[in-house]
């Protein structure tokens, strides 16, 4: 008895909200950082969170005000997050962020993944799966995004997914591949993070190979309060082996409610690394990107 896709399948359409379409393009939507001009190499800090569509949340903001207000990470990665499709709200008053839809919830709200930092990126780019989740007939979507690093003048590339979820290993793997096959083309730090939708150990191995030929190395946790189903975490942050994790810096915190995911806190050291043909600079393919401003 094939229970477990059924499951899946009513589990869908129950979460479902009104009846949400995949965006014409692959588009990203901005909003200003103030005027910094470059992360920090020394103690860079970055929260990953799937906030399962909370941002007007109350709860959800004090939570995630507090998270600010105790670690100030530079460096955001959301899931789930809807915002309207005009008239761009800040998310705080030190960051700003780019955002990639890749569901229309109705006329006035879309939702997707948000990377912010408290610089502009000097790139970005949005990658809708070729793979669409059954029923709702819906994309996936990673966004990639480049920052400056100061004092060493390397690009720092930050990627942020939200994985395909009820589709089989052979269509997770296709989307996977496809951002692989995108970062693979970067020379110089790198940081890849979101939720990955991992709940089973073949998943995992398909993660792990992909990662592992990228040269990123997973962050480890000591106590490890991931959200996990069927056993096996879906969140993940991985980092380049330049990117050495601060010390005790690698948190799950497990005190937050309003998500069904728990937030992800760990802070970088760049240390430089000889690279026989890097080069400094974007390393996003030349194509033209739909940018609503």
């Amino acid at each position: 008895m094939r229970l477990f896709p059924t499951l899946v399948s009513l589990l869908l359409l129950f979460s479902l909200s009104g009846c949400p379409m995949p965006p014409e393009h692959a588009v990203t939507l901005d909003h200003p950082a103030p005027a910094s001009l470059a992360l920090p190499e020394d103690d860079l800090r970055l929260l990953n969170w799937n906030i399962y569509k909370q941002l007007d949340n109350p709860q959800w903001q004090h939570e995630f005000g507090g998270l600010i207000n105790d670690y100030r990470p530079q460096l955001i990665t959301l899931q789930e997050t809807n915002l309207p499709s005009v008239l761009l709200p800040p998310l705080t008053s030190e960051h700003g962020y780019v955002f990639a839809p890749n569901l229309v919830l109705n006329k006035r709200t879309l939702s997707g993944v948000m990377t912010a930092a408290t610089i502009a990126p000097s790139d970005q780019l949005s990658l809708l799966s070729d793979v669409k989740e059954p029923i709702s007939n819906t994309p996936k979507v990673a966004l990639i995004t480049e920052y400056q690093l100061a004092p060493s003048g390397q690009v720092l590339l930050v990627a942020n997914i939200h994985a395909i979820n009820f589709v089989s290993n052979q269509d997770f793997a296709t989307q996977v591949s496809a951002l692989e096959q995108r970062l693979a083309k970067h020379r110089g730090p790198m940081i890849l993070s979101g939720d990955f939708n991992t709940w089973s150990p073949a998943r995992l191995k398909l993660l792990a190979a992909a990662t592992a030929r990228l040269g990123l190395q997973p962050v480890s946790f000591s106590q490890d309060e991931r959200t996990r189903f069927f056993g096996s975490p879906l969140d993940h942050i991985f980092h380049s082996t330049d990117l050495a994790v601060v010390p005790g810096s690698a948190k799950v915190f497990d005190d937050t409610d309003s998500s069904d995911h728990q937030p992800m806190m760990v802070g970088f050291r760049y240390q430089a690394q000889g690279f026989a043909d890097a080069e400094i600079g974007s390393k996003l393919d030349a194509i033209p990107l739909q940018t609503v401003e």
